[in-house]
C-alpha cells in the first residue's frame, strides 16, 4: 500500500507510520470495538460454527450460540473465552456441559428506547445572531444540511453508534460544485443557490474501529491527523 503525503507539507509524516496504523494497529482497535457492537446486536451462529462447540456440549438441544453469551462464564457455555479473538471464539471446557442459556437483548432495546426518547422528534436549530434576517438564513441552511442527509434518522444513528462505542464522529463532505467554485464567489449567489449547494454537503458518520486518530505528541486533546 502506497501513500502520497506531499500534500500535507510535514516533513514528520511518514507513510511507514500510516502504513501501520492501517495494516497493524487497525486490526488491534478493530478487535476489541467490535466485541462492543456484536454484544450490542447480539447476533447468533450455529453452534457447529463456532470454535469449541463440538456436537455434544449442548444439553438443551438448541442449535446456536449469541454473542451475549461471552460474558457468561464457563460453567454456563461450557466455552472458555479469549480477549485476543472475537465474541465467539472460544475452546471448550473439558468436563463441562453447556447449559440451556437463555438471553434476552435488553442491551439493544434500552439503547433503542433511549434513542427514540433522544431523538423521537425533528431536531431544531436556533441561531444566535443579533441580525433576525441572517439568524433566520443560518437556521435555512443547517435545517437544509441535516435534512439532506436524512434528517432525525441522522441523528437516530450517530445515537446508537455513540451509545455503543462511547463516541462517534462525523466527517462533513462538501460537494463537487463547492469545491469547483471554492474562491468565494458566493457572494453573487441568491440564497436559493445557497441551499442547493447546502444540499450537496455529506455528513458521514465514522464507526469507533474505523477511525484511527493521530493526537498531538504533547497534547492529547488535539487531533494531528485523522485516517
Amino acid at each position: 500500500m502506497g501513500f502520497d503525503l506531499r500534500i500535507f507539507g510535514d516533513e514528520q509524516l511518514e507513510a511507514d507510520y500510516i502504513e501501520w496504523l492501517v495494516d497493524e494497529r487497525s486490526v488491534d482497535i478493530q478487535s476489541r470495538l467490535m466485541k462492543l457492537w456484536e454484544y450490542y446486536a447480539n447476533p447468533m451462529q450455529e453452534a457447529r460454527s463456532v470454535a469449541g462447540s463440538e456436537r455434544g456440549t449442548n444439553t438443551s438441544g438448541r442449535c446456536y450460540v449469541q454473542a451475549q453469551e461471552y460474558g457468561l462464564p464457563p460453567r454456563i457455555t461450557g466455552l472458555v473465552h479469549s480477549g485476543n479473538v472475537g465474541t465467539f471464539g472460544g475452546q471448550r471446557v473439558r468436563d463441562v456441559q453447556r447449559k440451556e442459556v437463555v438471553i434476552e437483548n435488553d442491551i439493544a432495546w434500552r439503547v433503542n428506547a433511549g434513542v427514540e426518547f433522544l431523538f423521537g422528534r425533528p431536531i431544531t436549530f436556533v441561531s444566535r445572531s443579533p441580525d433576525s434576517q441572517k439568524r433566520a438564513k443560518i437556521e435555512s441552511v443547517l435545517k437544509t444540511v441535516f435534512a439532506a442527509n436524512g434528517g432525525i434518522e441522522f441523528f437516530q444513528n450517530m445515537a446508537v453508534l455513540g451509545s455503543v462505542y462511547g463516541f462517534v464522529d462525523c466527517l462533513v463532505r462538501p460537494g463537487d460544485d463547492i469545491l469547483e467554485d471554492i474562491s468565494g464567489t458566493y457572494k453573487t449567489l441568491s440564497f436559493e443557490d445557497v441551499l442547493q449547494l447546502a444540499r450537496t454537503i455529506g455528513l458521514e458518520l465514522v464507526e469507533a474501529p474505523r477511525a484511527l486518530p493521530v493526537l498531538e505528541e504533547n497534547d492529547y486533546k488535539k487531533i494531528r491527523y485523522y485516517v
